[in-house]
């Protein structure tokens, strides 16, 4: 992909559902909606001027503008360190540019997408390697989301219990008592037959009862978060790569070994 100062790459899709795929995926890679832009035809003048004044020459500027004359998308990402990262992603949705044509065609005449030749450096040799084609490897990876539900309720209440007591209470009450005591023997005055009658009340003490209400305590009731740990599981998928080989074929694997068929 094209690259200016270092800082921008460039790709070029015959399929607009091919270029927004390959933005939603630069989106999900981490690249900012401000990183991206992309020109697709729909009426309006060309994008020379401003892909000139971005930096780049005017020859790449015509055959970008040629390219989105001929109705196919142009998507560029800004980056100051991810341009491979970019450029990979770009590829992988047929994206191609002014490198890769003008080397094909000898100047930049385009042709589709889907006809060019898949090139990029090999991190392991620094070389230009040609007919290569990737195959992406991709897992499911296990997500938890935790949601608060209601497992039950504690309700607090009072009820009136009525219940007998009994209190022990000294009282006291009045008797009356007769004592005979003998006489002094002295002459009286007071005629006989005449009847004397003495009152004398009795008295007793009698127990009556009041209720006050008087507070006892209390109960609190309440709630606090605990925390404690729970094991989940699930079933996940992921991809692997197998190698099949048909005749007498040699395949160089990732640490330079070589695999015979």
């Amino acid at each position: 992909m094209t690259t200016m100062n270092r800082s921008t790459v460039m790709g070029v899709f015959a399929d607009d559902a091919q270029a927004q795929q390959a933005m939603n995926d630069l989106q999900q890679a981490g690249f900012s909606s401000d990183q991206i832009r992309y020109s697709v035809r729909r009426g309006g003048s060309g994008i020379t001027d401003s892909l000139e004044n971005l930096g780049l020459p005017e020859q790449e500027a015509t055959f970008y503008n040629q390219e989105f004359e001929a109705g196919r998308t142009v998507v560029m990402v800004m980056t100051n360190d991810r341009q491979q990262e970019a450029y990979d992603i770009l590829r992988r949705y047929g994206g191609y540019d002014f490198n890769g044509q003008a080397a094909q065609a000898g100047g930049y005449a385009s042709t589709p997408a889907s006809t060019q030749t898949a090139d990029y450096t090999s991190t392991a040799t620094g070389t230009e390697v040609e007919d290569a084609q990737r195959l992406k490897l991709r897992e499911e990876q296990l997500q938890v989301q935790k949601q608060p539900v209601e497992t039950g309720e504690v309700r607090l209440r009072k009820d009136v219990v009525e219940e007998q007591k009994s209190i022990d209470v000294p009282v006291t009450h009045e008797e009356v008592y007769i004592e005979r005591r003998p006489g002094s023997g002295q002459p009286s005055d007071a005629p006989i037959g005449e009847s004397e009658t003495y009152r004398i009340p009795v008295r007793e003490e009698q127990v009556t009862t009041s209720k006050q209400t008087v507070e006892t305590g209390e109960v609190a009731i309440g709630k606090q978060p605990v925390q404690e740990t729970q094991t989940v599981s699930d079933t996940v998928r992921r991809e692997e790569a197998h190698i099949e080989q048909e005749g007498d074929v040699d395949v160089q694997g990732t640490d330079g070994e070589s695999i015979s068929g």
